[in-house]
């Protein structure tokens, strides 16, 4: 199969992570592949530096239409894995037969019912959905279920972890942390819906009981520096490293994992946190709680005072902890990057037939 993929982004989020994983996967079955993004996003020098092919476009949706038009001509299935790049995709393939394929990342509520529905149902041959929660909202807003199918995102797991104690200790000693500290990560795009602000206020209320509280939120985006985060940051000795790519002895540091978003299509930042072993408290929002199993804990969203009682709950109970960072890794092994891979093509390659 010969496949253009498109995508606007410019930072590394979770649908970027998830298109370099669908990149590697195709390749290693053979696909032909092409990248179309802009040239100074994250996703490109990830790409580029792994050898994939990349054509610059702009987001400008008039100026990135024609370029994309030139090289769809030279590909079976155009596959937009944003919702400006589906906007594009359509725009730069009318009259041309492929197979257009839309990712859809978000579970959002549409701000616009009515577009929400005829982009989904009548510019594309199919909609990818990384979870059910994805489906149902779209489903819930007139798009038809026969149009959306459910392929939930997944990630590499990793098999073999250093021994925990030696990397605990070299995470601590990296990020000035005491072997005392009950130390909690956050790591997600600095925007409204990641909760970075009431995770700042739960440890707040925790610092006075439990001193050795400590947090790493680490991520990039707009709100990061947003005044009332600084100032909490600072109250808190809450450490805000900007983006990471967290590796083994990272997570071998933390004791537990926040995902308090109000708003996750599934919860790639959660499974590799419990991939590696840690529990995860997380809203009871969108794919979360498929994603969360028992390897956790689910609270409301919104609620700082909730998020700060179970996370006292995870620090007053260590064995109980424990137990749940293992649950966590064993359900995590279900969401095999491989899986998706597998899925991806099978569906591509029956869009393909179908045409």
């Amino acid at each position: 199969m010969r496949i253009l993929h498109l995508d606007t982004g410019m930072m590394m989020r979770g649908g970027q992570t998830q298109l370099i994983l669908l990149l590697r996967g195709l390749r290693a079955k053979g696909h032909s592949q092409t990248l179309a993004c802009p040239p100074a996003s994250q996703l490109a020098k990830v790409a580029s530096a792994e050898g994939f092919p990349v054509l610059p476009i702009e987001r400008d949706y008039w100026n990135a239409i024609p370029a994309v038009r030139k090289a769809a001509h030279g590909h079976d299935i155009i596959a937009a894995h944003d919702s400006r790049a589906q906007t594009i995709s359509y725009l730069a393939t009318l009259g041309l037969s492929m197979v257009r394929v839309a990712d859809r990342l978000v579970a959002f509520e549409p701000r616009n019912r009515l577009t929400h529905r005829l982009k989904y149902s009548k510019t594309c041959d199919i909609v990818i959905a990384s979870s059910q929660a994805v489906k149902d909202t779209m489903v819930r807003n007139g798009v038809p279920g026969e149009r959306v199918q459910v392929i939930r995102g997944g990630i590499e797991f990793p098999e073999h972890l250093p021994p925990h104690d030696e990397a605990r200790a070299r995470m601590r000693g990296k990020w000035k942390l005491s072997a005392a500290d009950f130390v909690i990560g956050h790591l997600a795009a600095f925007t409204k819906e990641k909760g970075q602000l009431d995770a700042l206020e739960a440890v707040a209320s925790l610092r006075p009981k439990y001193p050795g509280t400590q947090m790493i939120l680490g991520g990039d985006g707009p709100l990061r520096n947003d005044p009332r985060i600084r100032a909490k940051a600072r109250d808190t000795d809450t450490q805000l490293p900007g983006f990471i790519q967290p590796d083994a002895d990272f997570y071998a540091g933390l004791d537990l994992f926040l995902a308090n978003s109000t708003s996750e299509a599934l919860g790639l930042a959660a499974l590799y946190a419990m991939a590696h072993g840690v529990p995860v408290i997380a809203s009871a929002v969108g794919g979360l709680p498929e994603v969360i199993g028992d390897g956790g804990w689910l609270i409301p969203p919104s609620n700082p005072a909730a998020l700060a009682k179970a996370i006292a709950h995870a620090i007053e109970h260590p064995d109980e902890l424990q137990a749940a960072g293992q649950r966590a890794r064993a359900h995590a092994r279900q969401f095999s990057a491989a899986v998706t891979i597998d899925r991806t093509e099978k569906l591509y390659r029956q869009l393909l037939e179908a045409l």
